[in-house]
């Protein structure tokens, strides 16, 4: 059976609620903003059409846009994501490893797992706070945005993908 096919949808719902109702309330630091909805294009099968990935992540993109009031920012960002994605995780995994992969700590590595998450985060929160602040004039808070955003993304996914594997 297809367990995507009820993943992939509880996945946006859980992830989406949490951001709209808990983390978007969460600033730490005044800079940090925990954005574990990336975990949702990190998880995303090695195989998975590519319109498939790009539909998910801006759906959730505009439907965190929505209810963030950052008009286009998420959407934009996650898309990039979805993009970069395939790529990235190419890096980090054999080429006759499995082509229905979905990657986690337990299938890829700790080790490859954590730097994928990093890159792909950064690359995320780059682009996000590029988007929303619209302006290097104040670089040195764009970079405390980026930096801490990511650093404490990449421990919500990492926390996320632990329970992920206590539970399989």
């Amino acid at each position: 059976m297809n367990y995507d096919f009820l993943r992939l949808p509880l996945l946006f719902l859980v992830l989406t609620l949490a951001q709209v109702f808990v983390l978007n309330h969460v600033q730490l630091f005044g800079v940090a903003i925990p954005m574990p909805y990336i975990f949702f294009v990190l998880t995303m099968k090695r195989g998975m059409a590519k319109w498939a990935m790009l539909t998910w992540a801006f759906t959730m993109g505009i439907v965190l846009d929505t209810f963030s009031n950052t008009p286009g920012v998420a959407a934009a960002s996650l898309t990039m994501a979805a993009m970069a994605q395939p790529y990235l995780l190419d890096l980090f995994i054999t080429r006759e490893g499995d082509g229905e992969l979905v990657p986690s700590a337990s299938t890829i590595g700790i080790k490859p797992f954590f730097n994928y998450a990093t890159m792909l985060t950064g690359g995320y929160c780059v682009v996000f706070f590029s988007l929303e602040m619209f302006s290097f004039l104040n670089y040195l808070r764009w970079v405390e945005c980026v930096v801490g955003s990511t650093l404490v993304t990449v421990a919500l996914v990492l926390a996320m993908d632990s329970l992920r594997r206590k539970k399989d």
